[in-house]
Order: C-alpha cells, then structure tokens, then sequence
C-alpha cells in the first residue's frame, strides 16, 4: 500500500498543476448499500475499509458541521425507519431501504426568521473530538460514526485527506426547506443574502478548525444549485447572492495552501465561467445525464480548471462490463495531460454490482497509467 505522500503528491499534479502525474489519481463516494453488498460479495469482515482495500488515493473526511451540535435526535424510531431532528433544525424521515432522506418540516418558516438564527461555535470541540451523528456524514445512513479526530488520525499516513464544508445554498435549503428558499430569493433577496454571509462566517470557522487538526490538501466545498435541466434559480441571483460567498470560501482555502473543490450536482453550466473566477480548482461530480461531459468541459475549460467525477452512474448500475468499460475508456480521454480523477458522477449506487465495480477499478489503474495508451 502507498503511504499518503506519494498520493499527496499524485492529486496534487494532477488537479491543482494539471500535469501528468504516475497514474490518474482515483477515489469515490459510496452509498452503504453498496458497501453491504460488496462486503458480502467477497466475504469481508463488517469493518472492511473500500478505500484501504483497493488503495485509493483520496478520503474526505468531514465533521459535525451543522448548524446546532446536538444533531440527529431520535423522534420516532421502528424497524423501518427513523425521524429525527438535524442540527439544521429541519425534521427528516430516514427509511432504512432506501438511500436517500425524507425532508419532512423546516424550523425556519419565513425569511423573517433568517435574522435570530443562531449557530453554536464552529470551533467548539464536540465537532471534531466527539462521535458523529449528524446530517452530513450520516445523510444516506444512520448511525455512529468515530470522531473527525480518529479518522485523521487513523488515515493520515495512508491518503491524501480533504476536509469538507457547505456553500450558502446547501445549508440553507436545510433550515428553509428547498421550496421556501427559492420563494425567497424572490421576494426577499436582501435577507437571504445577508444570512448567505452569516452562514459563510460560520463554515469559514469550520474550515479553519479542520485545517488546525489535520493535514489536509484539499477541502471539498458542497454546493447543489442546479438539476439535470439546469440552475434552480437563475444566474444572475447565483453571481449577486452566492458568488461573493464561495469567492470568500475559495480564497481563505487558497490562503491555505489547499485544493479547492466544489461538489455540484446537475447541469451548472451557466455559472461555470463563475465557479472559476470565483477560484474553484476542481469540478465534482459531472452528472453524465445533465450534460456534464469532462471529456467535452475540458475542451474549453481545461486550462483553468480540474474535473472529478463523470462516470455515468446509469452504465455503473445498469450495465454490462462492455458498457462499463466502453464508458470508463471514454472518460479516461479527460486524464490525457492530466486535470481529471474518473469516479462515479455522484456516488457507487447500491445496485453497483460489486464484481463489476472490482474490474472497474483494475482496469482504471491499469489503463489510467501515464503515459495513457487509451484505444
């Protein structure tokens, strides 16, 4: 196994200088069903580390980053599902079954009560020293997970480590509720651009902490603003309330010595251009159905920014290995002169098959090896 300066050293040619390094660099995201069934597919014990066992290059490990500290408090509980309350106030049914969360109420109701919102020191210990229970970490699962602490402490030596934070957008439709923040943009742009500034004042304080603890190269910043079809609201709301928010976020990283990538799923394609002024180093995660091409995006954007992702999440799932493959060879073309990391295009779904995701990962060391011989 490669210790992390070697990997360190591999993404840092690769996404910030955009240069050929050994071999593309690699990592993902997974859902734990998947994790389950690939476990059992190879008879691995419970605790089977994905990351460890194939080698991967990149872990982001995130902590207790939301609003209020005590998060994920059991309301109802049955063999089926849970409900809880976040620390972003909002009410969230988890079915055990299914992947994703249920956002069921909101404790923020109009945009009048952006103003008393209050959010519980970003430094405070319990974040970084205590178990994590909370949205962000436990968003596709429910349970506890070690300390952000432990896990540097136990991967610092193995992977090149990002930390993670949230633009203004994805926290705050947490607190709202999607539907009422985007009423607000409308009829109460002001407010909802002075919280945007408070709540990056507060991730500002998370990424300083992070920072302080671990050594980490990159940081992560989560950001949906956009569908398969496109942006949720438009551009312009985008550059006049969120812009100077994310710049804020990517210069304080910058300061830092950091990787800047920003998480975005659907089609953003009309803030591309300002996702890169902005300062943004890498684009993740490529949504193949919304568009979000890296072999294309490169094209135009290459000289100027990174692209992480794109592996088309419908092919991984639905498949055969000839689709896999074909699909692979094809987002590998990004990787010629480096500036691209091929994972899925949001997350390894449960209905990867696992023997099929094992030849995937074979095959993009194998083929992914500078310099590229791709057919």
């Amino acid at each position: 196994m490669e210790k992390a300066e070697q990997k360190i050293q591999r993404v840092w040619t690769a996404l910030k200088e955009r240069r050929e390094p050994d071999r593309v660099p690699l990592t993902d995201f997974y859902w734990s069903g998947f994790l389950k069934r690939w476990r059992e597919a190879f008879n691995f014990p419970e605790d089977t580390d994905i990351y460890e066992y194939y080698d991967l290059d990149v872990k982001v490990i995130s902590p207790n980053m939301d609003p209020k500290i005590e998060s994920c408090i059991i309301l109802e509980r049955t063999e089926d599902y849970v409900v809880f309350r976040s620390g972003f106030g909002c009410t969230v049914k988890k079915v055990f079954s299914a992947p994703m969360p249920m956002f069921l109420d909101f404790s923020v109701k109009s945009a009048d009560d952006f103003a008393s919102f209050t959010f519980d020191d970003p430094r405070d210990d319990r974040r970084y020293f205590g178990k994590r229970c909370d949205i962000i970490n436990c968003g596709d699962s429910f349970g506890e997970l070690p300390s952000f602490v432990e896990d540097v402490e136990r991967n610092k030596d193995t992977f090149c480590l990002f930390g993670s934070i949230c633009e203004p957008y994805e926290t705050m439709w947490r607190i709202r509720g999607t539907e009422g923040l985007l009423v607000d943009l409308v009829l109460e742009k002001d407010k909802v651009k002075a919280f945007a500034e408070r709540v990056t004042d507060f991730m500002l304080g998370i990424a300083e902490r992070e920072i302080e603890l671990a050594p980490l190269t990159g940081m992560v910043i989560w950001g949906d603003v956009a569908y398969d079809k496109g942006m949720f609201f438009s551009p312009k709301l985008w550059r006049e309330v969120f812009f100077p928010c994310v710049k804020r976020l990517c210069d304080f990283l910058h300061r830092h010595g950091l990787i800047v990538v920003y998480h975005g799923c659907g089609r953003s394609l009309d803030i591309f251009p300002d996702l890169i002024e902005a300062g943004i180093d890498v684009y993740n995660p490529l949504e193949a159905k919304a568009g979000m091409d890296p072999v294309e995006l490169k094209k135009q954007y290459g000289d100027r920014v990174s692209f992480f992702g794109g592996l088309d999440s419908r092919i991984l799932g639905y498949g055969t290995w000839e689709d896999i493959e074909k699909e692979a060879l094809y987002k590998l073309r990004a990787a010629v002169g480096g500036g691209y990391m091929p994972a899925s295009d949001h997350s390894v779904a449960s209905n990867v098959d696992p023997l099929l995701y094992d030849r995937l990962i074979r095959l993009l060391k194998e083929q992914g090896t500078y310099p590229l011989r791709l057919s």
